[in-house]
């Protein structure tokens, strides 16, 4: 059934005549029934919030297809990945192609052995929790479902490529064209030539204009007339000879859209099965996520396998960060959805991008989110270059999605990364499995970085969650796993790579008492004047620090308040230049530093009897010195604890001091961030 929409839904684009480079192959489809729909219908939403990461969140979302060709700021189209091949030893896991009766390059001699074998092996998957809707009663878990479902009608815009503008739009709808004319398709989407003049974007679509109306939309198609083909979860698999001859049984899964934080139309999603030399038992698996990818086993950790013979995948997940809950409730988005495939439930640390933390979830009374490998609709997918599509043309009647460099989606979905342009940040959707850098491929490799998994022991994880006030509403979720860089490479190959902060000279951070602490303990006779400064927040201090290799720059301010209830305050605000002298990398890091600069102070002290102060202010030198160390909660984020002796310039006897200086002890308890 064609994803169609109610008439006061559908997307209006105009049936123009087709593009040259397309027309000459689809004549014989010059009157099936193309859709006639063109998106008219745009809104924008402009949403105020305080924060500047809320403003950034709404601008980000604003609808990214008005006017509907705004995508091509974010996507270019003469860039597209090339069709992944195979290798020469591929005959003895396929058979010989001549073998093959439909041209498919599967010899029919070997096709019910490897339809056993993907069955043999097919996992169970356990879906993430609120990637679900419920409509009157029912609840509709997100599924992975048949590709064919979405790839009804192909669209192709095609652009001017000077001036850089959308040109036309055409829809072809595939079920009514003729086995010659997508023979001809074919050949216009495997050419690398491109004209000089006009480019083209080939994109399956999925109603709707945003996570809120896809879900909507998906609900409608869940419970329609075809609703017994969308609740039927279905895996692609495709087996493959890896490098070193053994077998691997790919599992590839397509949902309709993805929502999470980079939302966007349609999502493929894999796991790799490497198998022993017998192909009767595993020998490891390979979990995709996020452009990562974690191999099993490794070192302790083994993966979970149900009935012998068939690996339990935990699908993510929730996407816990600042944008978060502003974009729950601004934009109706449930950051539920990652649909990466993980050995594990739990919190996985920098596994999503920008490095936050992605929640899995696990197995719990819901029955809808655990899908059995009993449940999967198997199918066994050809190599594409084995395909002999020229003298079996009919063959393209099933698996010419297959072939093309079609994206999976419209090009780009509305989400926070839509406010970075020309630059893939998972805003896009995908082309399909063959194009993917994993296809034909194990992990660690090409697009896919190995993780190297570290569980967190519990304690450790409630204690490092209380020193992280931004992280207090998902606090004490665990298990936690972290990918574990040290051992991997060595230091500065960890660092070119982005894993390990720059360190030496090279260092460069910002440090701050903002979700923290600063307590200040006068001393001497400053001290038997005014009371112990006790700084939380920004509430009577502000304290903020940059350093550059060895050499650290601090300034901010302390207030503290007289003995006398009332009676007055003083600030001091000094800004200094430090030596540090820093113990090597690891968990726990020492440093000391020692410097001095200019300080400033502003007293405050009342009349008495009347409603009126003296203001008194200054400027001098100060000396400081601390002691502290740096605890790495995260490669790149440190609490910072420190024990600080400050001796700046004062007032004297404008405020009623013995002396001109102003010493305090302080404890200073903040956070430090390495770039």
């Amino acid at each position: 059934m064609p994803l169609s929409c109610p008439a006061d839904r559908r997307r209006h684009i105009s049936s123009r005549p087709c593009a040259p480079s397309v027309r000459r192959h689809v004549r014989a489809s010059r009157n099936s029934r193309a859709s006639r729909a063109r998106r008219t219908g745009r809104h924008l939403r402009a949403l105020l919030w305080p924060s500047l990461a809320c403003t950034l969140l709404t601008l980000g979302c604003a609808g990214t297809r008005n006017p509907r060709s705004a995508y091509l700021q974010i996507i270019r189209p003469d860039q597209r990945p090339s069709l992944v091949g195979s290798r020469s030893a591929t005959d003895s896991l396929y058979g010989d192609p001549r073998e093959s009766q439909s041209g498919d390059g599967i010899a029919e001699g070997r096709r019910d052995s490897l339809q056993a074998l993907i069955e043999r092996f097919t996992p169970t998957l356990i879906l993430p929790r609120g990637d679900d809707i419920q409509v009157k009663g029912p609840r509709y878990q997100l599924l992975p479902c048949d590709p064919a479902l979405m790839a009804d009608t192909l669209r192709i815009d095609r652009i001017d490529a000077a001036p850089y503008q959308l040109h036309e739009t055409q829809n072809i709808a595939l079920r009514d064209l003729t086995p010659d004319s997508l023979l001809g398709l074919t050949a216009a989407a495997l050419s690398y030539q491109s004209d000089p003049d006009h480019l083209e974007i080939w994109y399956f679509d999925f109603p709707g204009e945003s996570p809120k109306e896809w879900w909507r939309e998906y609900a409608r198609l869940r419970a329609g007339p075809d609703s017994s083909r969308w609740a039927q979860p279905t895996v692609w698999a495709h087996p493959f000879l890896d490098g070193a001859g053994r077998a691997v049984l790919q599992y590839w899964y397509f949902y309709p859209f993805n929502d999470y934080v980079g939302n966007h139309e349609g999502d493929w999603e894999h796991v790799n099965v490497i198998l022993n030399a017998g192909r009767d038992s595993i020998q490891a698996i390979d979990y995709y996520f996020h452009g990562r990818s974690v191999r099993l086993p490794q070192g302790e950790y083994r993966p979970e396998i149900e009935d012998g013979t068939h690996p339990v995948i935990y699908v993510g997940g929730r996407a816990y960060m600042i944008f978060d809950y502003p974009n729950r409730l601004l934009d109706g988005d449930r950051n539920s959805g990652s649909h990466g495939n993980y050995p594990y439930p739990g919190e996985w640390e920098a596994a999503a991008a920008l490095g936050h933390t992605e929640s899995v979830s696990g197995r719990d009374g819901n029955t809808r989110r655990n899908v059995s490998h009993r449940d999967f609709k198997v199918m066994l997918i050809p190599e594409p270059s084995r395909m002999e599509y020229r003298s079996h043309p009919e063959l393209l009647e099933d698996w010419s999605f297959l072939l093309w460099p079609v994206r999976w989606g419209f090009p780009s979905g509305p989400s926070p990364a839509s406010a970075f342009k020309l630059t893939d940040v998972g805003n896009r959707a995908p082309f399909g499995p063959a194009f993917n850098a994993g296809w034909n491929r194990t992990a660690p490799g090409l697009a896919y970085p190995g993780y190297r998994v570290k569980k967190i022991p519990n304690t450790r994880s409630y204690f490092e969650d209380l020193l992280q006030p931004w992280y207090y509403l998902y606090i004490f979720r665990h298990p936690r796993f972290v990918h574990e860089t040290r051992g991997a490479l060595d230091r500065k190959e960890l660092e070119r790579l982005g894993f390990a902060p720059r360190s030496g000279w090279d260092e460069r951070g910002v440090g701050s008492a903002l979700f923290g602490m600063s307590v200040g303990f006068p001393q001497d006779d400053f001290g038997d004047l005014y009371q112990n400064s006790v700084g939380f927040l920004l509430w009577r201090n502000f304290w903020l620090k940059a350093r550059f290799g060895a050499l650290e720059l601090q300034g901010g301010y302390q207030k503290f308040s007289t003995v006398e209830q009332d009676a007055g305050s003083i600030f001091i605000y000094p800004f200094t230049a430090s030596v540090v002298v820093r113990r090597p990398e690891g968990l726990v890091r020492p440093y000391v530093s020692i410097g001095g600069g200019p300080s400033g102070w502003e007293s405050r002290h009342m009349i008495p009897g009347v409603d009126a102060k003296v203001v008194t202010s200054g400027w001098g030198w100060a000396a400081t010195g601390s002691v502290g160390i740096e605890y790495y909660l995260r490669p790149k984020v440190a609490f910072d604890l420190a024990f600080r002796y400050v001796d700046a310039a004062g007032p004297s006897d404008q405020a009623g001091l013995d002396g001109d200086r102003l010493r305090f002890m302080g404890l200073y308890a903040g956070h430090y961030i390495r770039f």
